[in-house]
């Protein structure tokens, strides 16, 4: 699986395989990303009230028509938070100055890894009855809801991240997000994406997720 997605990332698609040098080089990247990174999570959930859409126990609203969307008929929440850590980070920062191709690779492989380790861990908690997870800057879902869910998480602590003042995240392979609780469990499909006309992976005949 995080191949498959290293590949989607760095543009490969419609049957597309990479030359054996750039597979060696994809290995090699990947290998180097499992030993730097150091992967974190942590989630907590909250109670949800609609109209308007908001946490129960802290009254942070939840804008966005799409979010809204997701959430209608769940009951509850997690917030969630994933992290690789700085280090990786480092590692690809020095290589840009050294090797471009190898930096996009690593990057590549670092984004897969941290999807990958999001959605294990995800599995792990055992809620079957979920939607999808949602972060912040999707859509309508304001960027600056990652500054709420930093604070409930705690990530400075939980995670050792950040939000910058303009809602990024630090490190840049970190996720922050929302699933939602007891609702038949709304799936991925490219029809409601807001990216559906500009997305580059279904110009090429793709989706960013998995069918079940």
């Amino acid at each position: 699986m995080i191949r498959k997605r290293m590949l989607k990332y760095l543009g490969y698609g419609n049957g597309q395989e990479p030359s054996g040098e750039i597979k060696k080089l994809l290995e090699e990247c990947l290998e180097e990303v499992k030993k730097e990174a150091c992967p974190k999570a942590v989630v907590r959930k909250f109670h949800l009230d609609h109209d308007p859409l908001c946490l129960r126990e802290t009254g942070d609203e939840i804008a966005g028509k799409q979010i809204g969307e997701l959430l209608d008929g769940c009951e509850e929440c997690l917030l969630i938070g994933c992290t690789l850590g700085i280090s990786i980070e480092r590692t690809i920062r020095r290589m840009e100055k050294i090797n471009m191709t190898k930096a996009v690779a690593m990057d590549a492989a670092a984004s897969a890894y941290l999807e990958c380790f999001c959605d294990d861990y995800e599995g792990k908690l055992g809620i079957a009855d979920r939607t999808f997870r949602a972060c912040p800057g999707y859509g309508d879902f304001p960027l600056e809801f990652n500054q709420k869910i930093a604070k409930l998480l705690d990530i400075p602590k939980t995670l050792g991240a950040a939000v910058t003042a303009s809602d990024l995240l630090i490190p840049q392979k970190t996720m922050l997000g929302i699933i939602g609780i007891g609702t038949t469990g709304q799936k991925r499909n490219c029809a409601a994406c807001v990216r559906r006309k500009s997305c580059s992976f279904r110009k090429r005949g793709e989706r960013c997720y998995e069918i079940d």
